[in-house]
């Protein structure tokens, strides 16, 4: 329950927003549906933000700080790369529900674009050109919103039982498909963590024929 007697504020706002799409929703958010889960009446809302896009303007702010983006470019484009897309897995784990703002709002809302700056400025820096950079930028997204997606829907991800686990095994290996029967003991397991990881360094070590200094060793 909200205390009443906390001043409302912004940031108060913003935080019971989070906790409303934590538990239901992005859908379920509205201006009304905030006003009681904060205990006030709607319009003394809006003595603090301009309305729901607003709000979600401000929970995608505090999803974005969440992250902790680089803040400079030393060390590798690979190393910067990487501590992107963990750093937004790791909000995502955090928020499941709410991260999805990040990406729905990318250009849209200023508060989504300090991931996709730091991103492009990781590559740009780094002596990628500009359509290889766009390029990445949007294989990259692809990858962890199909990733996160998967993860955040998976059984596995919900905190199932072993029994659960060896019931799916035992489905696999009466599915009557070879390669499936086979290699059931791992389909039955899910490490989120490792295949997402897995599935990073392939896309980096792609993206390697587009770096200068491949380039550069290939000419010679």
């Amino acid at each position: 329950m909200s205390d009443t007697r906390t001043p409302l504020s912004r940031e108060r706002i913003v935080g019971a927003a989070l906790r409303v799409i934590d538990e239901e929703g992005v859908d379920a958010l509205s201006m009304r549906r905030l006003a009681a889960a904060l205990g006030v009446q709607a319009m003394s809302l809006y003595n603090h933000v301009d309305g729901k896009a607003d709000v979600l303007d401000g929970v995608t702010e505090f999803i974005t700080k969440d992250m902790q983006l680089p803040r400079h470019t030393e060390g590798g484009w690979e190393d910067g790369i990487r501590s992107v897309a963990h750093g937004f897995r790791r909000a995502s784990l955090r928020h499941p529900r709410a991260c999805e703002l990040v990406l729905t709002r990318q250009l849209s809302s200023p508060h989504a674009l300090p991931t996709i700056n730091c991103s492009l400025t990781v590559l740009l820096d780094h002596g990628f050109d500009e359509a290889a950079a766009v390029h990445a930028l949007r294989l990259l997204i692809s990858f962890q919103v199909g990733s996160l997606l998967r993860e955040f829907h998976s059984p596995a991800f919900k905190g199932e039982e072993e029994s659960a686990v060896q019931e799916r095994r035992a489905r696999l290996e009466r599915s009557g498909f070879g390669a499936v029967a086979k290699l059931a003991p791992r389909l039955a397991v899910i490490d989120h963590e490792a295949e997402f990881t897995f599935g990073l360094e392939l896309l980096i070590g792609a993206l390697r024929a587009y770096a200068p200094q491949t380039q550069q060793t290939r000419r010679d």
